[in-house]
């Protein structure tokens, strides 16, 4: 049977998780979690959850996938220590590379590989595979097609359900660069969803904001090529929606009908996409509406002053909220104050315009259902003049004294019951085998004392000793680097010999035209490698490695790409490379490292000297787009400028390049500002998008010259991310 996994951003989502079918939990603790936004857990409480899921038969994964600063190292394995101890089933990790610190320090421990290493093809199943991890948690963007082929090697979690991110899993540095707060660091404040102006597309506000997914009736195909476990998203969403979506999706597991009202009027954005699972869903975008649109339930019957109704009539309980929308935008949104038909709006609302409900008070108590209990089997013998027996599961326990004959008063077989039967917090339900023999007389503490510590071993029968002490290898060797500079173009540029040049071109089909201007580069030339890349892809880039020295790997398939072609190898920006004990990893592979964009000069120079290529001049790629944010029509397309601008409402413009890659456009979003430092480390240039002319200025490094023509920034370079 496939594994529903629900999403527990608090004890309320993790309770209603529990009791509306899911077959495993994950979460996150105070610190390394992707969702630092959320109530999360505690240190002090997670034994007691993983105890209370395991009595029921549901696992618990704990998300520590979060990138991780050197300066965090410690504080990492003693919050996976916490996860050990208190009986975790597995451990979801961003970096790959950090699998082989927790494998030493925990030789038993699972590893599952978050989606935000960006794992969507078997080049990259297997590599985390090489690494220690049991199970890759698939990127969003991976079609059905490589789903198949990635369960033949590997145990697969897929998202079935919930938000889509807009830019490929673990390469969006939009949140950093605009205030600070990374999203591979767990503080992503979704600038995605905020209202922008894009060049020659008409349409809604929210053009790079895309509709929740949903594959609730695609769950049988999931099942048929082998998927482990299919995930629900939303460790920040309410109670209601866990209830109703683990309700929706175990019913779609167990072949019932599917009727998504419940997961409408809980959280819904843009009435859902199938997403990537079979090619880019046509209806993945949502620009009209921001957020949650709810269900429709009607029209507008009548207005009058602030007040309207609704047809068909409609009950309404107080605290019902509803949304106007008019040809699919929001023009109002209006609320019950009070039971009845009557509704008191804002907005600009006209007769006829549409009704969605966005919050269905009675919900909540249909949804918030009985709590699950475990059949426990307890065995008692009270026996005058015998020490009082208790045992369940192969736990026994003995009363330090033996019992006394009842002088008045008699213990009866049925208050012992009684007794049996209060199981505290315990998802208990009790079946007792109880023997009476002769007058026994037992004290009430001694018996409520024996049955509390008898629960409670059974309850915590998974919890281990916390482990406080690590093996952190220390490695002694000098690192080194065989460039002085890395520069990433789109188009080939004359270089120094002692640099290495990387081509992502604007078309991996133009062979002729590439492999000519490789002759002009005088150095080292290496392909960039996108980390999305489907066995189609593959194939195309392949064709092309001959006439390069080495591979660029923007992801964890292209490391695995390099060694299968026996080609030179830098380890690129969108791996992620974040703290000495990964550059050690990598540097196994490589010497070629480019450091992570989110870190600071200061935190890059605390690393060993020749870690790796520091990111210090160029342009600023903040995402990565994987479906077209112009429209649904390829064929009449003749968008062909060199950029197209994205304008938020702060006047902040971002440019948006197009490549192609196997006959399919891919979009990368660029900050308008250049980066411009001074720094003397091992440098890499990202000049994606520059003219000739601009690159040779910025190659001058006259300060003077590039503020003249550029608006500049240096970026995270000095504040680092949060």
């Amino acid at each position: 049977m496939i594994e529903l996994l629900a999403p527990a951003g608090d004890e309320k989502c993790f309770f209603v998780a529990v009791n509306n079918g899911a077959n495993a939990i994950y979460l996150g603790l105070d610190d390394f979690s992707a969702r630092k936004n959320a109530q999360n857990f505690s240190a002090e409480n997670i034994s007691y959850y993983v105890s209370y899921a395991h009595a029921l038969g549901v696992k618990v994964y704990l998300a520590v996938n979060t990138l991780i600063k050197d300066s965090e190292i410690d504080k990492f394995l003693q919050t996976v220590s916490v996860g050990v101890s208190a009986g975790v089933d597995a451990f979801i990790l961003q970096d790959v590379f950090l699998g082989k610190i927790l494998k030493e320090n925990f030789p038993q421990i699972t590893l599952h590989l978050s989606t935000q290493a960006g794992i969507n093809n078997v080049d990259g199943a297997l590599f985390a595979k090489e690494y220690g991890f049991e199970r890759v948690i698939l990127a969003r963007e991976t079609s059905i097609k490589e789903i198949e082929k990635i369960t033949k090697v590997i145990e697969t979690e897929t998202f079935a359900h919930g938000a889509l991110c807009t830019c490929f899993s673990g390469h969006c540095y939009m949140s950093a660069y605009v205030g600070g707060n990374s999203g591979n660091r767990g503080f992503c404040k979704q600038p995605c969803r905020k209202i922008y102006k894009l060049e020659s597309k008409k349409g809604g506000d929210y053009p790079i904001s895309l509709a929740d997914l949903n594959l609730s009736n695609e769950i049988d195909k999931l099942i048929s090529i082998g998927v482990k476990s299919i995930k629900i998203e939303g460790r920040m969403r309410s109670p209601e929606y866990v209830a109703s979506a683990v309700s929706l999706y175990r019913n779609a597991i167990n072949g019932k009908k599917c009727d998504l009202t419940y997961v409408k009027r809980t959280f819904n954005r843009g009435n859902y996409t199938k997403g990537y699972l079979y090619g880019v869903d046509k209806n993945i975008i949502s620009d009209k509406v921001q957020n949650h649109i709810g269900e429709k339930v009607g029209t507008v019957k009548t207005v009058k002053a602030d007040c309207l109704t609704v047809t068909p009539k409609r009950n309404n309980l107080k605290g019902d909220a509803f949304k106007i929308i008019s040809n699919g935008i929001e023009v109002g949104n209006a609320v019950a104050i009070e039971n009845g038909e009557v509704l008191r709006f804002k907005g600009n609302v006209k007769v006829g315009y549409d009704v969605n409900i966005t919050k269905d008070v009675s919900l909540t108590e249909k949804l918030l259902c009985d709590t699950k209990k475990r059949k426990l089997k307890v065995t008692c013998r009270a026996v005058e003049g015998e020490k009082l027996y208790l045992s369940c599961e192969g736990v026994e326990l003995y009363s330090n004294e033996v019992i006394e004959s009842a002088s008045t008063y008699k213990t009866t077989e049925e208050e012992i019951l009684k007794n049996l039967l209060k199981t505290d917090k315990y998802p208990f339900e009790i079946e007792a085998d109880i023997t009476v023999s002769q007058n026994p007389f037992i004290v009430k503490s001694i018996l409520n004392k024996m049955r509390s510590a008898l629960y409670e071993k059974v309850f915590t029968k998974d919890i281990k000793p916390l482990k406080n002490t690590y093996n952190i290898e220390k490695n002694e060797t000098f690192y080194n680097l065989n460039y002085d500079t890395v520069i990433l173009s789109d188009k080939c540029v004359r270089l120094k010999s002692n640099s290495a040049f990387v081509l992502r071109p604007k078309d991996y089909a133009n062979h002729n035209e590439i492999i000519e201007g490789l002759k002009t580069t005088g150095c080292d030339n290496y392909l960039f490698i996108p980390a999305f890349l489907d066995e189609n892809d593959k194939a195309e880039v392949v064709k092309l490695l001959p006439y390069f020295d080495g591979v660029y790997a923007d992801g964890l398939c292209g490391i695995r790409i390099s060694k299968q072609f026996d080609k030179k190898l830098i380890v690129g920006l969108g791996v992620n490379v974040f703290n000495s004990h990964t550059v050690n990893e990598v540097k196994r592979v490589t010497d070629d490292i480019v450091l992570s964009q989110e870190l600071s000069f200061s935190e890059i120079n605390a690393l060993k000297k020749d870690s790796g290529y520091t990111f210090t001049l160029g342009s600023i790629r903040l995402m990565e787009l994987l479906y077209c944010p112009f429209g649904k029509n390829c064929k009449e397309c003749k968008r062909d400028k060199d950029y197209y601008l994205l304008t938020d409402e702060m006047g902040r413009k971002f440019k948006i390049f197009k490549y192609k890659l196997n006959g399919k456009c891919r979009f990368e979003v660029y900050n308008e500002q250049i980066l411009f430092t001074q720094n003397k480390a091992r440098n890499f240039y990202n000049f994606i998008g520059l003219t000739q002319n601009e690159i040779d200025l910025l190659l001058s490094k006259s300060k003077e010259e590039v503020k003249r023509q550029f608006v500049s920034t240096v970026g995270n370079s000095k504040r680092g991310v949060f």
